[in-house]
């Protein structure tokens, strides 16, 4: 991909294609049916441990290994190419080096205590500990951007995500440390919750990622934003309507 169609830290990702989506908990896919069947996969050539894969072999490969039992991990490299790793520990060594990124510390499967806030079309998720010493949302509950208007430049705090692509529709605001292990718990648009919901995303600038886990409890392969990047369209990479649980990593 062309460094100016993805921009990387505080620069945002205009220009996508069309992107595909999340696999969903069932049976197993088959190297005959991507694990993204539902809209057909990625969309653009992935670097998957080193090797270069164009969209229709990436997503054979990928529905095996999901058959397999083996969950990548996906992000971003600064040049704007789309990665994949089989390891975490691939994975982590490769943000370390690219983008000075500490391991994924994956949240306990008993997420702390959340205070959920629906104001509109926005929703708002802090830490409830945290709750009284966070920034209050503007009392429009706009995010201080119309509701026409695409992608937004980074907020320091919040991480966002939105119902639609290009940053349109509801808003799942998601605060500083915040980790949601069960998005089907948050109150959403998609048949009341935000699960299999997001596609668009938003790494706030004073995190160090958000990432974004396919199933609940922060389980299977999951796709990690760095800090201060957004990613208007998540079809082009498999990611549109698929996360199931989140964690804005401070």
């Amino acid at each position: 991909m062309r460094r100016e169609l993805l921009g990387i830290g505080r620069w945002t990702f205009y220009g996508l294609g069309l992107l595909g989506a999340l696999l969903l908990l069932g049976a197993a896919p088959t190297p005959d049916t991507p694990e993204a069947s539902s809209s057909g996969g990625v969309q653009v050539p992935v670097v998957l441990d080193g090797v270069r894969y164009e969209p229709e072999v990436f997503n054979r490969l990928w529905a095996d290994l999901n058959r397999r039992g083996i969950y990548l991990c996906f992000t971003f490299a600064r040049d704007g190419t789309f990665v994949a790793f089989s390891t975490k520990e691939a994975c982590d060594d490769f943000l370390q080096k690219e983008w000075g990124l500490p391991p994924v510390i994956v949240p306990s499967l008993l997420s702390p205590p959340l205070r959920v806030r629906v104001e509109g079309t926005q929703v708002w998720v802090e830490p409830l500990e945290d709750a009284d010493a966070a920034p209050s949302p503007p009392a429009d509950g706009s995010g201080g951007m119309a509701p026409q208007q695409l992608c937004p430049l980074p907020d320091f705090y919040w991480s966002r995500n939105w119902e639609h692509i290009l940053c349109q529709g509801w808003a799942l605001n998601v605060s500083f440390g915040s980790q949601i292990g069960d998005l089907r718990q948050i109150p959403g648009p998609c048949a009341g919750s935000w699960n299999d919901c997001i596609s668009s995303a938003q790494a706030a600038a004073g995190i160090r990622q958000l990432i974004l886990w396919e199933h609940i409890h922060f389980q299977g392969n999951y796709f990690r934003i760095p800090a201060g990047s957004t990613a208007p369209d998540l079809r082009a990479f498999g990611w549109n309507d698929r996360a199931s649980s989140l964690y804005a990593q401070p």
